[in-house]
């Protein structure tokens, strides 16, 4: 069709897909510079010291990623400290940052010249076909327990349409254990539709409430003397004790206090129960229904955690503090150590928002404020890649268009992994030739990569 619905004739769109494909490595050498930057962040823990619990959730934070993005680019920047030929590719943009992202999950210092051989011949796709066919083979030779940490997870992941998904990566006799109980309880349940979904929240629910829906909760018994909760300045640095003797400091009996089960004992001097009361909650249960209701979220800048919700006094409720819902607000489990233990601290203004400050009194901001740059980003970028001879053609693939022979491919990265291993293992005198592995014959003259000659 030479005239297709935008006007334009076949030689402006050929044009303009050159146009695109020399912003695309332009952006790559780019991502290279970002990656840098982001691995030098978070090994010297910038992120830490803005109040985040990784460099992912601070580019989450501070660049409005999503955690999924956030995690790779993070996991690539760092793989990148240990692949120099990958890395300098990159930055050169002869290989795309999918392509790199894709070889980072398996190339290894010994592996990475083949991998990247591999990149230049053929195309995304097939790069990303390459790299789950190589972790298949090396996860079946060399498994080990750090394999599972890995591999075997849960993901939560909310969907555009509302509904939720949750996808468990298990061994297979694990998942096979899991599936048979869900087939049974959802064939023994009276409700006359067969679901498994429904026999999964089942079984958590009686996980959750045990045997008696009016089951108490697992509870923590944490002694406190009562001046510890009471003074602020107080500095003993053993404030409280657990049931089996291990010691807290006065900070972190006061964020266990902040929403928790209260029992007052009273003890002489050799430590004997004289009196005690009643539990009572600090924050009644629809107390922080409403909190939580109100909040959704931990209101710490940039956290947006929804589990593992505290309810947190502004002003704690042993110093005076009121226990209401303009007095407490929801922080994870995660943040609120900082408001105890790391010196931040929270307040409330005259309309309920409340604003954090960190240890040195500066305000933790809850949102970023614009940056002053004038110059485009797009100059910027192409100033910055002046120097690398970007053209439309600097990572284009140079795959002949035959299908690429995967398994040879794959015999090569296992081999040159293989030989490494041997030559860290035996000396010179002792390693075996080439010849001895009958599978090198198949390895093209030079050590070019089989790769080339699909």
């Amino acid at each position: 069709m030479d005239a297709p619905r935008t006007g334009l004739s076949r030689d402006e769109l050929a044009d303009l897909g050159e146009q695109i494909a020399e912003h695309a490595s332009h952006i790559d050498a780019a991502t290279h510079r970002l990656l840098a930057d982001i691995r030098t962040f978070d090994n010297a823990g910038g992120w830490s010291k803005q109040g985040a619990r990784s460099a992912a959730e601070w580019l989450s934070w501070r660049l409005g990623w999503s955690g999924n993005r956030a995690r790779e680019h993070v996991r690539v920047a760092n793989a990148l400290g240990n692949l120099p030929r990958i890395d300098d590719a990159l930055r050169r943009a002869e290989v795309s940052y999918c392509k790199v992202r894709a070889m980072t999950r398996v190339a290894t210092p010994e592996t990475e010249e083949l991998l990247l051989e591999d990149a230049k011949h053929c195309t995304g796709i097939q790069l990303e076909e390459i790299c789950r066919k190589y972790a298949a083979v090396r996860r079946g030779l060399t498994p080990t327990p750090e394999d599972d940490k890995d591999r075997r997870r849960i993901i939560k992941r909310d969907l555009d349409d509302g509904m939720v998904s949750i996808q468990a990566m298990l061994h297979p006799e694990e998942a096979e254990l899991i599936w048979t109980v869900l087939t049974r309880i959802a064939r023994e349940r009276d409700a006359g539709q067969f679901s498994r979904v429904d026999a999964l929240v089942e079984i958590v629910d009686q996980v959750a409430r045990g045997t008696s829906p009016d089951r108490a909760p697992t509870e923590i018994v944490v002694t406190v003397p009562l001046e510890v909760l009471t003074d602020p300045h107080a500095v003993q640095l053993v404030g409280a004790t657990t049931r089996d003797g291990s010691c807290l400091s006065a900070e972190t009996a006061r964020r266990l206090a902040c929403d928790c089960g209260v029992v007052s004992m009273v003890e002489d001097a050799d430590g004997n129960c004289r009196s005690i009361s009643r539990k009572t909650r600090t924050l009644s249960a629809a107390l922080k229904r409403a909190m939580l209701q109100r909040d959704k979220t931990c209101r710490f800048p940039g956290c947006g955690n929804k589990v593992f919700l505290d309810g947190h006094h502004a002003v704690h409720w042993a110093h005076g503090g009121e226990t209401s819902l303009a007095n407490v607000l929801a922080i994870c489990s995660f943040h609120h150590r900082f408001m105890h233990e790391y010196g931040y601290r929270v307040e409330m203004d005259e309309h309920q928002q409340p604003r954090f400050f960190d240890p040195q009194s500066r305000v933790v901001p809850a949102v970023i404020e614009p940056s002053t740059r004038e110059e485009a980003g797009l100059r910027m970028i192409e100033r910055a890649n002046a120097g690398l001879a970007i053209t439309p053609a600097t990572a284009f693939p140079r795959w002949d268009g035959n299908e690429p022979n995967y398994d040879w491919i794959v015999q090569d990265l296992c081999r040159a992994e293989r030989r490494a291993n041997v030559s860290a293992e035996t000396s010179d005198s002792v390693r075996p030739s080439p010849a001895a592995d009958p599978s090198e014959d198949r390895a093209s003259p030079q050590g070019t990569h089989d790769c080339i000659h699909w």
